[in-house]
């Protein structure tokens, strides 16, 4: 009788571990069905929305330096102080008491020139400490601290973003194409963009990801 039971036990539970499993494959494809219409890019670069520039790899920019435009900078980290409780309190004396690092200003760029090289050039000008990333799989640096101010600095949900015009890319800042009067501003956030107004678009592996990536200082190395 006891040995029935057990049969019966381990047939019952066969039963439930089937059903579970049939029930996660429909939901795979359904998800599946859903985002199966959202074609990405070789950079993995959703569709841009419409009355957006369109992303332009560094590598086939045409870099005009005998044409000067201007555009603006900003850097601010202000959003900090909103979420001083989980901020890192060995960075208490990098953060700047107004929560602006760069106050917005008209800089020069050449034609051809993307957000980060406008970034790279103005830190490196201003003596300011920027470290970024070069990611391979998305073609473009990732920001890992502006100021001694790094993701995670503030929270698992921190890090820089950035805006031009009002709006948050879904592309890395060396595919963003600057045009004349151009309104960049790099912003901080302390909770995947949502408290800054915008959604946390920029793709990036995480930090013990891609051993290829290529890690600089601006101030011992020039890049895209």
């Amino acid at each position: 009788m006891l040995k029935n039971k057990k049969i019966y036990i381990i047939l019952l539970l066969l039963m439930v571990i089937m059903t579970f499993m049939s029930a996660c494959g429909e939901e795979v494809a359904d998800l599946t069905e859903e985002t199966s219409d959202v074609k990405l890019d070789q950079y993995l670069t959703a569709p841009v929305p419409d009355g957006k520039p369109n992303p332009v790899e560094w590598q086939d920019a045409e870099i005009d330096t005998e044409e000067k435009k201007t555009c603006t900078l900003e850097i601010r980290c202000d959003s900090i102080f909103d979420y001083m409780n989980d901020f890192n309190e060995d960075k208490l004396t990098v953060l700047p008491d107004d929560g602006y690092i760069y106050k917005k200003k008209t800089v020069e760029f050449y034609e051809g020139e993307s957000v980060f090289n406008v970034l790279l050039r103005e830190m490196k000008q201003n003596a300011i400490h920027l470290e970024f990333t070069m990611t391979p799989i998305y073609n473009s640096n990732y920001i890992e601290g502006i100021n001694n101010i790094y993701e995670f600095d503030c929270g698992e949900l921190s890090g820089w973003m950035y805006k031009v015009n009002g709006w948050f890319p879904n592309y890395g800042a060396s595919r963003y194409k600057l045009e004349q009067d151009d309104e960049i501003i790099w912003v901080y956030t302390c909770d995947l963009g949502r408290d800054i107004g915008g959604e946390y678009v920029l793709q990036h592996p995480s930090n013990d990801e891609d051993d290829e990536d290529e890690k600089s200082d601006s101030d011992d190395k020039d890049n895209n």
